[in-house]
């Protein structure tokens, strides 16, 4: 099987200018999943009612097996996600909001009482009045968006950079190039 030909000298490969859209890509999606997130801060914010609620109920889900269908025996600390369903009242009225944390340093049990920001208006974005509650995902998403902008910049600019930086370069002896 013949060799397969590379492109001329100072023409990049296509796979660059896809991997920088594929990134490209990743970075639009997370930075709209960061804005819809900054969304719900927001809200918490400025309309949401601090209030101290109960743990009524707490459950551990134990990772996803691994592709050959069987669970991990060592367990390290945080692998399991931890669902919390906290009860307060507001108005006189039972609210319920469940939360999910996952790599997590919060250990409230059944009867804890915890602090919680509540949304009459929209409750989908009540929480936990925790930092890594409030804030944690959206950094998450803003700062993965970020890099993945920033992989997608340098993955586009790749070559132009390279030739730029190479072209008035001394050629070394004996150096075919």
């Amino acid at each position: 099987m013949a060799p397969s030909p590379t492109p001329p000298a100072g023409r990049p490969h296509a796979a660059h200018y896809i991997a920088s859209l594929v990134a490209a890509g990743f970075c639009v999606v997370l930075l709209y999943l960061a804005a819809r997130e900054a969304r719900g801060v927001l809200v918490r914010r400025t309309e949401g009612v601090p209030l101290i609620g109960t743990v009524t109920q707490r459950r551990v889900i134990p990772p996803a097996p691994d592709k050959n269908g069987k669970r991990a025996t060592t367990r390290k600390p945080g692998d399991a996600t931890i669902e919390y369903t906290v009860a307060a009242s507001y108005q006189g009225q039972e609210v319920r909001l469940v939360n999910r944390f996952h790599h997590s340093s919060a250990t409230y049990q059944v009867g804890d009482k915890v602090p919680i920001i509540y949304v009459q208006t929209q409750p989908e974005h009540s929480r936990l009045a925790t930092t890594t509650e409030q804030y944690g995902q959206l950094l998450q998403l803003t700062g993965f968006g970020l890099l993945s902008g920033f992989a997608a910049a340098l993955l586009w600019l790749r070559r132009v950079t390279a030739g730029a930086l190479f072209a008035d370069s001394p050629k070394r002896p004996g150096s075919t190039r």
